[in-house]
């Protein structure tokens, strides 16, 4: 009688315990799939913004058309992903490309034409003010495009249990290129922005 208790006593243990365990190991899972799925979003838009730039970066001129075929091939290098978008009832992205010069003054910026949701503010790509102090030497431009979109890490555990894990993860994933261009400086765009 005491081997039959102590084998129902173990079995018993055994499935309380796995009870409390499977939602954590649910919620490891779920996790692990949002990291892999948030950090391959950030490497597919950061090889857009790299490919955008190096295209650009071989022009000898840029015309509406260039430009817009930029436009359009960050949306073809990115899908998956959205490198912009626009419309209701689509996740917010947008592609900023735009031309910086060096003058005797400092920094400033010759064009900016961007894509998508305005509602995501641009931090590099149309700002004369370029990451960690860079300044453009005089007479020479550089190439910048930048890329972002609203994905946000833990917005599926977020929705599933708000009280939990409270809000979603760090903002919109923001990626950027600069490049110099190679045949000609690029300052002027023939019209204006498509």
């Amino acid at each position: 009688m005491s081997l039959t208790r102590r084998t129902d006593t173990r079995s018993g243990v055994a499935a309380v315990e796995f009870a409390i365990l499977l939602p954590l190991l649910i919620m490891l899972f779920v996790a692990t799939a949002e990291l892999v799925l948030h950090i391959r979003t950030w490497f597919r838009l950061e090889r857009t913004a790299a490919e955008v730039t190096n295209a650009a970066s071989q022009a000898e001129a840029l015309t509406v058309n260039d430009v817009a075929g930029l436009f359009d091939a960050a949306r073809a290098i990115a899908a998956p992903v959205l490198a912009w978008s626009s419309g209701p009832g689509l996740p917010r992205a947008r592609t900023i490309i735009g031309v910086v010069s060096g003058t005797a003054a400092g920094n400033v910026v010759r064009w900016s034409c961007s894509r998508g949701d305005a509602g995501l503010a641009n931090l590099i790509a149309g700002k004369a003010a370029l990451p960690n102090g860079f300044q453009v030497p005089a007479g020479q431009s550089v190439l910048v495009t930048e890329v972002v979109n609203s994905a946000t890490p833990w917005s599926i555990m977020s929705a599933a249990a708000p009280v939990f894990f409270g809000r979603v993860g760090p903002g919109p994933i923001r990626t950027y290129a600069i490049m110099r261009p190679r045949q000609a400086e690029l300052t002027s765009i023939g019209g204006a922005c498509p």
